[in-house]
């Protein structure tokens, strides 16, 4: 599901310092092109200290991340996605359903090539 937050976009990873313990909120290994994260994770102090150094608040969407991918080639830039948490936000809802359903598609490849190496017995069964 697709839904439309405001988000605090940052513009490079040493400008998460100013968030303090708060920059966890952009997780250390991210997918995508940009730094974003949903304004409600700070407080005003925070947010403050976020424009003063470049941070902007913005209009994005918020989508769900089942797997890592990588869209570069295709040329699908301004979203993030935090594989950890299972989330990933973008800039627009175009691009957050293009990388929504490529990180679906990913999974569901992914668990095929499990449910095929089962029956080759290349490796045990699933376990959920």
């Amino acid at each position: 599901m697709i839904k439309e937050h405001l988000l605090l976009r940052m513009p490079n990873r040493a400008s998460l310092s100013v968030l303090g313990d708060k920059a966890r909120f952009y997780y250390p290994r991210s997918d995508g092109d940009l730094l974003l994260a949903l304004k409600i994770c700070f407080n005003d102090a925070e947010i403050a200290a976020a424009l003063q150094i470049g941070g902007e608040i913005v209009t994005g969407y918020g989508f769900d991340y089942h797997y890592p991918v990588s869209l570069k080639q295709a040329g699908v830039r301004g979203w993030c996605a935090y594989p950890g948490y299972g989330y990933g936000l973008a800039l627009t809802r175009e691009v957050a359903e293009k990388v929504s359903s490529a990180s679906y598609a990913e999974f569901t490849r992914d668990i095929q090539r499990c449910y095929e190496e089962i029956e080759q017995g290349r490796r045990g069964r699933l376990v959920y």
